[in-house]
């Protein structure tokens, strides 16, 4: 089974963000450096209680490290694409205009 590539990747970078070496991530959390390797090469997931100590040490959320976030901006978006394909071509028109309108009035006339 393949690992969590996310999560070896915001190990990686949550340790470099963090100007730390494998050494004192590990000295950190009480562990020995070869299980931090096995996750920044695996994508081994560490248990529970592990994972909450790298959430407090590094000040994110297990959702983001494990990469279970969702992006609210395409959430967003796609709720407006959901929307404005359910109307009829008048109406698709008048939501344009509304939001030409918004947009000039609080971005200055984005297109």
């Amino acid at each position: 089974m393949e690992g969590n590539k996310i999560f070896a990747e915001r190990v990686k970078a949550e340790k470099e963000k963090h100007n730390l070496t494998t050494t004192q991530l590990a000295e950190k959390l009480g562990i020995n450096k070869s299980r931090i390797s096995m996750w920044e090469t695996n994508g081994t997931i560490p248990r529970q209680d592990m994972l909450l100590k790298l959430c407090t040490l590094f000040n994110v959320s297990s959702d983001y490290l494990l990469g279970n976030e969702v992006d609210m901006k395409s959430e967003q978006i796609s709720s407006i694409q959901r929307k404005l394909s359910k109307l009829n071509p008048t109406d698709l028109e008048k939501a344009n205009n509304i939001l030409d309108a918004a947009f000039a009035e609080i971005f200055g006339g984005i297109k």
